[in-house]
């Protein structure tokens, strides 16, 4: 049984190659090949009609391809689709990933591919991932539904934010339920602007104290 599906992005066969016998048996592989003019948009658009659980792109793009993006890039498109999806960025070029990339976090050295250590420690470092992504959305939605079986009326200020946070948070995955009641959000924002109008009260009075 695979640990979860794993979209690869490169333009060179034999990066792929040693790639699909890195995750052989592990995980199942989707492979996007990066060729001349390939598009990003169109990219992007053909990961997310078929969501996987992590994306691992190469980070040098056009090595051998003519194309205007790498993958940093490819990944920044990816998370404003879907913020929380796992992604990893390859590279033979870690400083340049570094420096390019909006969390360090992401980058790994193609050298795991080569050593049997590292091989093992960046699996499960995949599988991790997987796992904790799978496990947090899972309790979001069921905490989301919970909460909106709730009694409307009944429900405590601290209920509703809830309800909104879950409600964006599932929304950054595209995964946000369209039942949640607009007035809910609406109570939230009255509720901030009156935490604001105290919180501005309590400086004038203090500013009018001798």
């Amino acid at each position: 049984m695979t640990k979860g599906r794993v979209i690869y992005i490169d333009e060179d066969p034999d990066e792929i190659i040693y790639f699909q016998d890195f995750m052989d048996g592990h995980f199942s592989l989707d492979v996007v090949t990066i060729v001349n003019d390939s598009d990003i948009n169109e990219i992007v658009d053909e990961i997310m009609n078929s969501p996987p659980d992590a994306v691992v792109t190469d980070f040098m793009l056009n090595e051998k391809a003519t194309v205007g993006f790498n993958g940093q890039a490819l990944i920044e498109l990816l998370q404003q689709r879907n913020k929380h999806i796992p992604c990893f960025l390859l590279t033979s070029h870690a400083p340049d990933a570094l420096d390019a990339t909006h969390d360090a976090r992401l980058v790994q050295a193609k050298a795991v591919l080569m050593d049997n250590d590292l091989k093992s420690l960046f699996r499960a470092q995949i599988a991790k991932v997987i796992e904790d992504h799978r496990l947090k959305i899972s309790r979001s939605e069921e905490e989301f539904y919970e909460l909106t079986q709730l009694p409307r009326a009944e429900l405590t200020a601290q209920q509703r934010q809830r309800i909104v946070e879950l409600d964006n948070y599932l929304e950054e995955h595209g995964l946000s339920s369209n039942t949640l009641p607009n007035e809910l959000k609406d109570d939230r924002n009255l509720d901030l602007l009156t935490q604001l109008v105290k919180q501005v009260d309590i400086l004038l009075s203090k500013r009018e104290k001798p």
